[in-house]
């Protein structure tokens, strides 16, 4: 346990050099979860931060969007026209 404690001391010395605000979320291999952070505000507000997108992803993976593209015969063609002299 002891060289895990040094790890996360060591990541928190490194993000507090970096970041004025961070927070750190671990998962051990037996599920259990230990987090800390520099300010709990600045923790609470990045945790909803990084719960929005990881939701976004998903539904953006559960929809499976593709995008179609029109073929142009013209492929030279960027969409911009000029206008021709007279």
């Amino acid at each position: 346990m002891a060289a895990t404690d040094d790890a996360l001391e060591n990541a928190k010395a490194a993000l507090g050099e970096q970041f004025q605000h961070y927070a750190i979320v671990v998962q051990y291999d037996d599920g259990d979860v230990w987090h800390d952070s520099n300010n709990a505000l600045v923790e609470k507000a990045l945790y909803k931060e990084a719960l929005t997108m990881i939701k976004e992803e998903r539904e953006w993976e559960e929809n499976d969007i593709e995008v179609e593209w029109e073929e142009d015969d013209d492929d030279d063609d960027d969409g911009w026209k000029v206008a021709e002299e007279e």
